[in-house]
């Protein structure tokens, strides 16, 4: 059975009425683990990375901020390890860039996305998850872009879309992997439909007690927008708070391909900086 018909078979026996259920209403945290390199993440960070875009000389430097948040619905437990919930996630993408001017650096808000994504979460046991999510983004050049740039034209409406994503996670004592495809079922769309995405992260306690640890990790996507050219972010980081239900994440991270936001997609850049990331709250994954 195929990854897609299994998880769509679960969700249609875990919807069901099940005897000896135990059902909780607008519980904390989420089952499926926050895929913080993912620049789609639902999670609160913000990065400073410089941005040098392909075919091009000029030097910016850029400042993408995730604000986010996430609320289940409802959760109902199988069995100690079996359980399913139900809920939604609403993200603010917002960048800014830096640019020198000669006389000055000038800055501003180039761009906003927005995403809003119901979620359906399954675990089947400790080691296995699996995510059904079904969103809505749209993407707005900010005002200080295009009074810079002289833009008296509409923009590209590619970013603007509704998105059916199926993902798997996995759990390997010190990896975590994952893999997810995406399908864009806009009936009336410019953007081109299938997405694929695979990743994975790594991590290691360097005091345990303190909960102080090293993290690292990937994440590939590939559109068939972007002619299946992938893109590609990897990190490598410290972890403060790591086992609570909010850690920190510090992470050096390098990111190449597509620009990932905003109706600049067709950008091909490379951006290479610092990133903060805060967890929103979720059960603890060791």
């Amino acid at each position: 059975m195929s990854m897609v018909n299994r998880v769509l078979l679960v969700s249609i026996l875990c919807l069901s009425p099940l005897s000896g259920a135990d059902l909780s209403w607008l519980p904390q945290g989420s089952l499926f683990p926050t895929r913080y390199l993912d620049p789609a993440a639902c999670q609160q960070s913000i990065s400073v990375l410089s941005y040098e875009v392909e075919g091009e000389t000029q030097q910016l430097m850029y400042v993408p901020i995730s604000l986010s948040m996430q609320q289940q619905f409802v959760r109902s437990t199988q069995s100690e390890i079996s359980q399913w919930e139900l809920g939604i996630e609403f993200t603010i993408f917002s960048q800014f860039s830096i640019v020198d001017v000669g006389e000055a650096f000038m800055g501003g808000l180039q761009n906003a996305d927005y995403r809003i994504s119901s979620v359906f979460h399954y675990q089947q046991n400790l080691s296995t998850i699996y995510r059904l999510s079904l969103f809505h983004q749209s993407s707005h050049l900010g005002d200080d872009y295009i009074i810079r740039n002289f833009i008296v034209t509409p923009t590209l409406r590619t970013q603007n879309y509704e998105q059916l994503d199926i993902s798997l996670y996995k759990r390997f004592d010190r990896w975590n992997i994952y893999a997810a495809t995406g399908y864009n079922i806009s009936p009336n769309t410019v953007r081109k439909r299938l997405m694929l995405q695979l990743g994975g992260d790594w991590h290691q306690f360097v005091v345990e007690q303190s909960g102080i640890g090293l993290i690292a990790g990937v994440d590939i996507k590939i559109y068939e927008h972007n002619d299946f050219h992938p893109n590609m972010r990897l990190g490598v980081g410290i972890e403060f708070a790591r086992g609570t239900p909010s850690p920190l994440k510090l992470l050096l991270n390098y990111y190449q391909g597509h620009l990932p936001y905003s109706t600049l997609e067709y950008q091909k850049v490379r951006l290479f900086g610092l990133s903060l990331i805060f967890n929103t709250p979720s059960n603890i994954h060791l």
